[in-house]
């Protein structure tokens, strides 16, 4: 009968694909998943519709058998699938393959997959249109897998709307703003890509609920920490690692660090709700509740200190790469001066990392840093603001200042005017090898265990205890670290806090009692 042959178009021309012109292209699991859904339910039920309709208009004979007809395929294809029979469909996939220009094999997997979510979905399209003639469309539940299905699709962001995209666009606005640090927001980037790999890279923000936040939070806190950083876990799921993490007793991340990575994504979804992506921040309401504080990073102590000073290193050791063993080798390169450098300035790593040696200079009798926030010669500082670190008269008799006289000599050879040219950029800045150095060192030399705080910025902690024991005030402290002041004085006038002398003074004030430097004393080596 001709009306037969309507329902056999409806289903088999529901899409209008274009071939493919010259290469073919492999489909991911998500298109096949997709153009079965729209093939085999939604367009083949707008078809399916408008033939209701018009037989509905032709008089109840008519109706009642294209009813009994859309009955009796629903039943043959629920028979085909539990028979695991997909002839019919394969037809469809192949025109469907042919017609997208896509590279997909019939014999493969992929196809054998996507032949078995057309069948699902035109076998729902049948139930669905019978539903449709009974009037009984509103409690229409389509089966579990085709429901999936559309909850993904729903789900599933626009072009250029998903969770990386939108990132890019609030990095760059940032940026232009001037609100983020470009460090800050490489660093951002992380905890994004983890949360988009979580609930799915083609995600809608719009579709993420508190419920995916919380999971994913608690997910979190069962992770060990640095696992991202560990080839064991390279590919791993991240259920799978925490699992792992578990059945191990792994050390797992602190509350303060998931909540770090919390404030990454509500920065985001703040972000996109001012500029209309979603309505509400799923994060809201969902950081834990524990003072920052408690993950500080802890000053060394004065036998630390001792210990470190005294450890191969800077006594003598092995040879590159063993550092931390005793042997006859001796260094006065990054590996040496970087660690003694932050103890007496309170800089950070990477500040000194970056240095240009144009940046060491000297007014009068003081020789001093200048810690630049320079982005086009690679500098950058917390607070994006220059500040000046002078130098204590005890580096100064380590002999750093002669250190910096030899490494602008052979500047004038090579051109490269880098303090430290060994040192490398790698994606954040100048710091991430010595870092990494620092951190394993204080390891080997059993001053550190994972997740203790210890590291090169407990030289900076250190500074500021030094100070108060010399009677100064966190105002005062605050001027050498760089820290930022929120006071009103603040905001009046355009010189910057603190003259060269009067900083040196407050510098030259540490003393670090009962640490011995006199072995690392230029003249006593």
């Amino acid at each position: 009968m001709a009306w037969k042959s309507r329902v056999e178009a409806a289903l088999s021309s529901s899409d209008r694909g274009t071939k493919a012109q010259g290469c073919l292209v492999r489909p991911t699991e998500t298109e096949l998943e997709e153009a079965a859904l729209v093939v085999g339910y939604e367009r083949a039920s707008e078809r399916v519709g408008q033939l209701i309709k018009v037989k509905a208009q032709l008089g109840d004979a008519h109706y009642r058998a294209l009813r009994s007809e859309f009955e009796r395929r629903h039943a043959d294809s629920i028979r085909l699938l539990k028979g695991e029979d997909y002839t019919y469909w394969r037809g469809h996939a192949v025109r469907q393959v042919h017609k997208r220009g896509w590279d997909l094999l019939e014999g493969s997997p992929e196809f054998a997959e996507f032949v078995q979510q057309l069948a699902r979905a035109g076998t729902d399209t049948f139930a669905r249109a019978v539903a449709i003639i009974d009037d009984t469309e509103h409690a229409f539940m389509p089966s579990v897998p085709v429901q999936a299905a559309l909850k993904r699709k729903n789900e599933r962001a626009r072009e250029g709307e998903r969770i990386a995209e939108l990132y890019d666009s609030y990095q760059a606005q940032r940026l232009a703003e001037g609100r983020k640090r470009p460090d800050t927001l490489r660093q951002d980037r992380k905890p994004i890509d983890e949360f988009a790999s979580f609930v799915g890279v083609d995600r809608s923000l719009r579709s993420i609920q508190p419920s995916d936040v919380r999971e994913w939070r608690n997910l979190q806190t069962s992770l060990p920490i640095t696992y991202g950083k560990r080839n064991e876990f390279k590919g791993m799921p991240v259920r799978q690692i925490a699992a792992v993490a578990k059945e191990r007793g792994m050390q797992t991340l602190d509350l303060v660090t998931v909540n770090r990575k919390l404030s990454a994504v509500s920065a985001l979804f703040a972000w996109a709700k001012r500029e209309g992506y979603v309505e509400d921040n799923p994060v809201n309401g969902l950081f834990y509740q524990v003072d920052k504080q408690k993950n500080a990073r802890p000053p060394f102590t004065v036998e630390q200190l001792n210990i470190i000073l005294r450890s191969p290193l800077f006594t003598g050791f092995l040879r590159d790469g063993k550092e931390f063993k005793k042997g006859n080798v001796q260094t006065r390169d990054w590996r040496f001066w970087l660690p003694l450098v932050c103890l007496f300035t309170g800089a950070r790593l990477g500040e000194i990392a970056q240095l240009r040696l144009e940046d060491i200079r000297q007014e009068g009798d003081v020789h001093y840093i200048e810690i630049k926030n320079e982005p086009a010669k690679g500098q950058a500082t917390k607070s994006g603001k220059n500040r000046i670190a002078p130098l204590h008269s005890t580096l100064i008799a380590m002999g750093f200042i002669d250190h910096v006289r030899c490494q602008r000599e052979r500047a004038a050879k090579d051109g490269d005017h880098r303090l430290f040219p060994e040192l490398q950029k790698n994606e954040r800045d100048q710091s991430g090898k010595a870092s990494r150095f620092w951190r394993v060192y204080l390891e080997r030399i059993g001053l550190k265990e994972a997740g203790d705080g210890f590291g090169s910025h407990s030289f900076r902690h250190g500074l500021a205890d030094q100070l108060r024991l010399a009677g100064y005030f966190d105002q005062d402290i605050a001027v050498v670290l760089g820290h930022s002041q929120k006071t009103v004085t603040s905001g009046y006038g355009k010189l910057r806090q603190g003259t060269i002398g009067r900083i040196a003074e407050i510098i030259e004030a540490v003393r670090f009692e009962g640490v011995d430097f006199t072995h690392l004393y230029k003249q006593n080596l």
